[in-house]
């Protein structure tokens, strides 16, 4: 084909996107189909495709982050290192989707007052980029220590990292 058919590329472009949407993302263990708008707009994204997601409901700041991780605690998150590894080896196409609404901004401890900012924002990524996030942060872990001997399935730790270093979702909303 003519690289300067810019006609012809896009009729081969239709072509691969129909066997695409038709045979690999069932081999990709996805669900999809074509963009319907291609009909009127050729230039239009190509696919809808849909990804298994499981949300994380994040509504408790972890206030001393920054003394125990060097982590700003308005953005510092969890994740269970169980999840980690159950994804990585049952769903290889996950995404993981924190939203995150600080419900508590101060909290005293050991007569000491941690504040955050009131936010809501939803943050998403696959299992590799959270593991890039935990790298970026410093690859910090909490081991739970009321868990040790844990029988009821609860996560014996968790992951520490920054939200902000995944893909926002939504816009990120501070104040009252």
């Amino acid at each position: 084909m003519n690289n300067e058919d810019k006609l012809a590329w896009c009729a081969y472009g239709e072509k691969t996107e129909h066997l695409f949407s038709q045979q690999k993302l069932f081999d990709l263990g996805l669900a999809g189909h074509v963009n319907l708008e291609k009909k009127k707009n050729p230039y239009t994204h190509d696919l809808f495709v849909q990804f298994p997601v499981d949300l994380k409901t994040v509504t408790t700041p972890l206030f001393m982050a920054q003394e125990m991780y060097d982590l700003d605690p308005q953005y510092t998150v969890t994740f269970n290192h169980k999840d980690a590894v159950r994804y990585k080896s049952l769903y290889p196409n996950i995404i993981i989707m924190f939203d995150v609404s600080w419900k508590e901004l101060h909290k005293e401890i050991n007569g000491n007052v941690y504040t955050v900012a009131p936010m809501e924002v939803t943050v998403a990524g696959f299992v590799s980029d959270i593991s890039r996030a935990v790298r970026k942060c410093g690859n910090k872990k909490i081991t739970y220590k009321n868990r040790v001997d844990d029988q009821l399935g609860n996560a014996k730790e968790s992951w520490v990292f920054d939200i902000r270093h995944l893909h926002k979702i939504s816009k990120e909303k501070h104040g009252d």
